[in-house]
């Protein structure tokens, strides 16, 4: 096979977009002061406390996870004492997430840290690398729906 015809795994994005990925939920998990919590939970904490009362379809618009995956991470939360899951009044069919205030607190003490984490995965990178980096991704990241 030619040079030009390798497929070269640690140059191709699917690989590159998972370690940095990798890289990012270590230094998540290493800062973020609750052992417990992983990142798609804190994204549907973050996301549940920005729309204040949410159907399991808005968080999984807003989070980029799938409906399945929602479930289990919401009920993980509401084992935790940490969201209140209801059903909807208006459409029996939909269950309506809102934060207790314990996952309120939580929310709230680890959002700094979060920040925090963001600087530190884009820590290698120059002022302009950082900023084109969210934008690539950004771009990236837009469906054709």
């Amino acid at each position: 096979m030619e040079d030009s015809k390798q497929y070269i795994l640690d140059a191709q994005i699917g690989f590159l977009l998972r370690r940095a990925y990798q890289r990012h939920t270590a230094i998540f998990q290493e800062h973020i002061p609750d052992d417990h919590l992983t990142s798609a939970q804190f994204a549907v904490l973050v996301t549940v406390q920005k729309l204040h009362t949410a159907s399991l379809v808005q968080i999984s618009q807003q989070t980029a996870i799938d409906h399945a995956t929602l479930r289990d991470i919401v009920s993980r939360l509401k084992k935790r004492g940490l969201v209140k899951v209801e059903q909807s009044k208006q459409d029996r069919r939909q269950k309506l997430v809102s934060l207790e205030k314990e996952g309120a607190l939580l929310v709230e003490k680890t959002i700094p840290v979060a920040l925090q984490v963001t600087e530190l995965t884009l820590a290698p990178l120059t002022e302009c690398e950082h900023v084109a980096a969210l934008h690539i991704l950004q771009k990236l990241s837009l469906t054709n729906d």
